[in-house]
């Protein structure tokens, strides 16, 4: 469930830096962000499976 609504956030949050031509250096700064973010779930997701 918690992906689904990740999914989801990220792609409303595509469409708005899409839809109103956010600048650039914004655009950057929050793909970094969600690219880290999404990096920081996968490691955690790996080791909580690894740990079973």
């Amino acid at each position: 469930m918690v992906r689904l609504i990740a999914i989801v956030a990220l792609i409303a949050l595509a469409y708005l830096l899409v839809r109103y031509q956010t600048r650039e250096n914004i655009q950057k700064g929050i793909i970094a962000v969600l690219c880290g973010a999404f990096a920081i779930y996968l490691i955690t997701v790996v080791v909580i499976e690894l740990m079973r």
